[in-house]
């Protein structure tokens, strides 16, 4: 009877063992397709024709690299002309109305239609190159003021003391700016690696 009984225990254990290494090989594979899912999808998302020339021609304007200007837009709104933020940011560079109207008594362009990634893009580059020249060419520093405003990064640089140099993107306090600055970057590796793959 107890060698009976052990064998059934030993039994029940194979068979959760089994289970558990079958749930474990399941999970892995649900997971290997959404990751490679995202990653063709990312692959794939690229700017229409049509917005395509309108990155070249703003990047040649304000003399700033095409992709890190298409980088940004990837990051932002995933060429969405039509997206809008939670907090407002509109179009596919998430411009704030208030900072486009600024941009637009700066730089001369028009702020009326937002939407439009023929003002929208123009003015998000020019104001890229505005925070490129002011952190002289920082693009760490750079992207973080585009995503979380020039004061708070003013502040960082100064309470923290980073040098003009500064590339550690592993310190911006901010999680969401963090990511952003990190997500355009790797985009726009990418894209200089395709470019260079041709």
């Amino acid at each position: 009877m107890r060698i009976a009984l052990k064998r059934r225990k030993k039994e029940v254990q194979r068979h959760q063992g089994n289970t558990g290494a079958m749930v474990f090989t399941l999970l892995l594979a649900i997971f290997c397709v959404i990751f490679l899912f995202t990653v063709d999808n990312i692959k794939l998302l690229r700017p229409s024709e049509q917005v395509s020339h309108i990155i070249i021609q703003c990047a040649e304007e304000e003399n700033i690299s095409p992709s890190l200007l298409e980088a940004v837009i990837l990051t932002e709104s995933k060429f969405d002309e039509k997206a809008v933020s939670h907090v407002g940011a509109v179009g596919m560079m998430q411009l704030m109305p208030d900072t486009a109207h600024w941009i637009s008594e700066e730089s001369g362009l028009p702020s009326d239609n937002l939407a439009s990634p023929d003002q929208n893009i123009p003015l998000g580059a020019w104001y890229l190159n505005y925070l490129l020249k002011k952190y002289h060419n920082n693009e760490v520093f750079a992207l973080a003021a585009y995503n979380a405003g020039r004061g708070n990064v003013d502040e960082w640089i100064e309470k923290n003391k980073w040098p003009e140099g500064f590339t550690d993107m592993e310190k911006i306090p901010f999680p969401e700016t963090r990511e952003f600055v990190k997500s355009v970057v790797i985009a726009r590796d990418r894209l200089e690696a395709e470019k260079k793959g041709k």
